[in-house]
């Protein structure tokens, strides 16, 4: 059983300007003595997130460095070649997702006008195994016949091994956690068994609705009565291969959300915010330098504006790993919230060396 990652409400914290939050992360680092400071950034290359990698710059007046990749994945490594560009370090990161939301999917209207799932390497990867899920809880039916509750389940899901393992997600219930006992008879798709007393009991307000017509098990097929499978191959250093290797202990979590597209980019930044802690703390050679990470969602509203909802913290002064502190989602937010906004003197133009 994979750890689980934080509930939905506890990381959806209120969205901040890219410019406050820039703001109130320079004058932490001030007030705390950086110098010499690298902004840098892990982020999907998506050409939504270019301003507000510009931006991250324009704050700290020097261009940014780069650890991420498409998806939003890091490459910790990438951080002793950062060391060599500056000293102290501070780090923002994470998945965006569309600001516009229609049935769980996040979309953002790009250049040539074209409204598409943003971002759209997690909506690909999500997709197949959503299908799977939504399938499945449409299929699975209860009803109310003699002696109490009934569930039917089809034989696509009662023949399924669970060990199979194939080139393209399959999804296996884990029966005996809806079933109480041996099948009472056939059907037309499958079999009908008693419904799960345990089941019965934990959704019993939900279940009261229930007739003697068969209805979709819907919602409550939740994550704890199925699971997926698939062939992965976590040597590979394919993107899309790296990212579903990462989470696809999550991914039954992710597509009972009601924002499924929202959660696979919370939990990828989850993953990799503390892939990248873990190396700050136990790999990574870093003198005596202070380093700030501050880990969250973006919301791309468009291809140039976005916001940022802060969820993750990782503070370390003068390399000191051990009295390294991290922050969750509301002490994170009050930590930024309690900071005033630096503003830079020198316009954009300047910061650029355009005259």
């Amino acid at each position: 059983m994979p750890i689980s990652p934080p509930v939905e409400t506890f990381i959806d914290q209120p969205p901040m300007g890219l410019m406050d939050l820039f703001g109130r992360m320079r004058s932490f680092t001030d007030d705390h003595n950086f110098s010499g400071t690298l902004p840098v950034v892990w982020q999907c290359s998506d050409e939504s997130q270019k301003i507000k990698k510009s931006l991250f710059g324009y704050v700290y007046d020097c261009p940014v460095f780069n650890l991420g990749r498409v998806g939003a994945l890091i490459d910790p490594t990438r951080l002793i070649s950062a060391s060599n560009h500056g000293h102290d370090l501070v780090i923002l990161g994470g998945s965006h997702v569309g600001g516009t939301e229609e049935s769980g999917i996040g979309y953002v209207e790009r250049v040539h006008g074209k409204v598409a799932p943003c971002c759209g390497m997690l909506h690909r990867l999500l997709m197949p195994y959503l299908v799977l899920y939504q399938r499945a809880a449409t299929l699975v039916t209860l009803f109310r016949g003699p002696g109490g509750l009934k569930i039917e389940i089809p034989y696509k899901y009662l023949l399924r091994k669970h060990t199979d393992e194939h080139d393209h997600p399959h999804l296996h219930l884990d029966i005996e956690r809806l079933v109480d006992g041996e099948p009472l008879r056939d059907a037309s798709q499958g079999k009908v068994y008693r419904l799960n007393l345990e089941f019965a009991q934990h959704y019993q307000h939900n279940l009261t609705d229930i007739t003697k017509e068969p209805t979709s098990i819907d919602k409550l097929l939740d994550p704890t009565t199925f699971h997926f499978s698939k062939r992965l191959s976590p040597e590979s250093h394919d993107p899309d291969t790296l990212l579903e290797v990462s989470i696809f202990d999550f991914i039954p979590d992710i597509v009972t959300s009601a924002y499924p597209h929202r959660r696979i980019a919370d939990i990828n930044t989850w993953r990799q915010f503390h892939r990248l802690a873990a190396y700050l703390t136990d790999s990574f050679d870093s003198g005596e330098r202070n380093i700030l990470v501050i880990a969250g969602r973006t919301v791309d509203h468009t291809i140039k504006r976005s916001s940022f909802i802060p969820q993750f913290g990782f503070w370390m002064q003068e390399g000191r790993a051990l009295q390294a502190r991290y922050f969750n989602a509301p002490e994170i937010n009050e930590l930024l919230n309690g900071q005033r906004i630096f503003s830079p003197e020198k316009t954009f133009l300047e910061y650029a060396e355009i005259t």
